[in-house]
């Protein structure tokens, strides 16, 4: 015997969420949101309702959101309202008014969801949502990433209802003697999403198949376990590729023999790479386009520029991503990088270990590690030092612009002396003297990058192939 929707609807929310747990509903006013709201209430689910107002529609605006809070006064759920300004935030930021829209709401979803400390958000996306977003970004000319279903989850995020069709929903609504609110600019084919509804799926049901959202919602599926699949590799890969770095970085890519991984993965790291970084906006297809042609060219020091005002550096198979005011503390007088020891990576005998990578703010760039057995090196482009007695100097290594009070004992020289007075000797000019980065610990100078090496105590260090050694090498 078949099931009657008023009992699936809280079947399949009782089958998809956990009823020890607080949720939010996304409530529009709309049939799909307010069958959700009935279904939670009617299996007895702790949750409350919020209603996100754009500020696009004016009256007929308010009166949705005075349609839901007399909704929730009939069952005694608590409802909350979040106005938002969608029209404000599209002309600045130059984005659809649908994307602004979409942005400003689950912003104010998950503001709701804080202050109320609700564990999850609930949207009412259902099946036919389904078969229109992969149409849309069919269209779009998407990947396997975006054709890929809409998931149940996404972070706080769950859509219980993606199993039912919007005429279920309705017709549960219309089974429980509930009305809803029509928006009116669900007609208007302004809207992409629109023309999808009301031109395209209907177009297909009756000149190809009656059956096309099921068809499209399981291809979608499909599609997302590939794509599920080689995101893991993508991850994989990726983590074998992050090199330490650290005030303020989350790590540099390391893109040596880049064109050797798959082409499936590389757009996928790229994304997982910036979102790691605390990239907030989406990546485009361009955008992804661009950052590839900035490793394939293999222009050290070229940069591009990233939404949200972010900068991406490429520099001797190292890609750093960044905010645009990380490089201003860059060039502040303040400047400095420490690095503890537990953050410079222990270099195996095949040589081909992950290295710590500094970026200086002259666009330069070091790589750390620590090596069994004293390395050969180039003076001054590279740096040796027995690592036992650095670490009994101090707990970490710095990298800075020069002090007063500093002091360096030189390889090539004869004793300690002033920072300042060696400069003189070495003939470096004054303008640049206070932009030279040195790597230092406390007052004690380690090293000049591209001018001088501190010399250490020979005993014991010279001829001793079984000790560890910091080697530092600088990319110009």
């Amino acid at each position: 015997m078949r099931e009657s929707v008023l009992k699936k609807v809280p079947r399949v929310l009782k089958e998809k969420l956990d009823g020890t747990k607080k949720y939010v509903a996304a409530v529009s006013g709309g049939a799909d949101s307010v069958a959700l709201a009935e279904g939670l209430w009617q299996a007895g689910f702790t949750f409350a309702v919020c209603h996100v107002e754009h500020g696009i529609r004016g009256r007929e605006s308010l009166e949705d959101a005075e349609f839901v809070e007399a909704f929730c006064r009939e069952r005694d759920i608590p409802f909350y309202c979040k106005t938002v300004r969608a029209v404000e935030l599209s002309e600045r930021e130059k984005l659809s008014l649908e994307d602004a829209a979409r942005r400003l709401r689950y912003e104010a979803l998950l503001r709701c969801a804080d202050e109320i400390r609700a564990d999850f958000i609930l949207t009412a996306h259902q099946k036919d949502d389904q078969a229109e977003t992969f149409l849309l970004r069919l269209l779009r000319g998407s990947g396997t990433r975006g054709l890929g279903a809409i998931r149940f989850q996404r972070d706080r995020i769950l859509r219980p209802l993606l199993s039912l069709t919007g005429k279920e929903l309705r017709d549960y609504c219309s089974g429980r003697g509930i009305a809803w609110r029509e928006d009116r600019t669900n007609q208007d084919l302004t809207y992409a999403r629109n023309r999808v509804r009301n031109v395209l799926v209907p177009l297909l049901k009756e000149n190809f198949s009656p059956s096309v959202t099921d068809i499209l919602c399981r291809t979608a599926e499909h599609l997302r376990t590939d794509s599920l699949y080689l995101e893991k590799l993508a991850e994989k890969e990726l983590r074998n590729r992050i090199l330490p770095v650290s005030s303020g970085q989350k790590g540099a890519l390391d893109t040596a023999g880049w064109e050797k991984i798959p082409e499936a993965l590389r757009f996928r790291m790229l994304r997982l790479f910036w979102q790691n970084a605390g990239g907030e906006q989406e990546l485009s297809s361009l955008n992804l386009h661009d950052l590839e042609l900035l490793i394939e060219k293999r222009r050290s020091g070229k940069k591009i520029l990233l939404p949200g005002s972010w900068q991406a550096l490429h520099s001797y198979d190292k890609l750093l991503i960044f905010p645009s005011e990380y490089l201003d503390t860059l060039k502040k007088d303040g400047w400095f990088y420490e690095i503890p020891w537990d953050q410079i990576p222990r270099e195996s005998g095949s040589g081909n270990a992950k290295k710590a990578v500094v970026p200086f703010p002259d666009g330069r760039m070091a790589e750390l590690c620590i090596r069994r057995g004293k390395p050969s090196y180039k003076y001054r482009y590279q740096m040796i030092y027995p690592l036992a007695p650095l670490q009994r100097m101090g707990g970490a290594l710095t990298f800075r612009y020069r002090k007063p009070e500093d002091q360096i004992f030189p390889l090539k020289g004869t004793g300690h002396k002033t920072l300042k007075k060696y400069l003189i000797e070495c003939r470096v000019p004054v303008e640049t003297r206070n932009r030279l980065v040195v790597l230092a610990i406390g007052s004690e100078i380690l090293w000049i990058p591209g001018i001088a090496n501190a010399g250490w105590d020979p005993d014991g260090y010279a001829d001793d192939r079984s000790r560890d050694w910091l080697f530092i090498n600088i990319m110009e």
